[in-house]
């Protein structure tokens, strides 16, 4: 199931894309998630993004998971500002 969401970052894109690369690479893997698409406003303090998760069950446990809470926090994501804004039936990204 693919998602659109929305959250407040405090340390800009650069290091939330950093996050999503790197740090957290290996969550991403394990709880079957793919982000797919993603931009910042123009002063770089929101991100939006369309990801997939193989299992929408999991979206909870993915974002309740203590390492995800520690990486994100860290990376400057306010976490009570997370919002899934709709799921997605069809896309294209050119």
């Amino acid at each position: 199931m693919k998602m659109v969401s929305t959250f407040e970052i405090t340390k800009g894109f650069d290091r939330w894309l950093q996050l999503v690369d790197i740090e957290l690479k290996s969550k991403l893997e394990e709880y079957g998630v793919k982000v797919h698409f993603a931009c910042a406003n123009e002063d770089e303090t929101r991100v939006y993004d369309m990801f997939e998760i193989e299992d929408p069950s999991r979206v909870e446990a993915f974002l309740m998971d203590e390492e995800v809470i520690k990486l994100r926090t860290e990376a400057g994501v306010i976490l009570e500002s997370s919002e899934v804004l709709s799921t997605v039936v069809k896309s294209r990204v050119w």
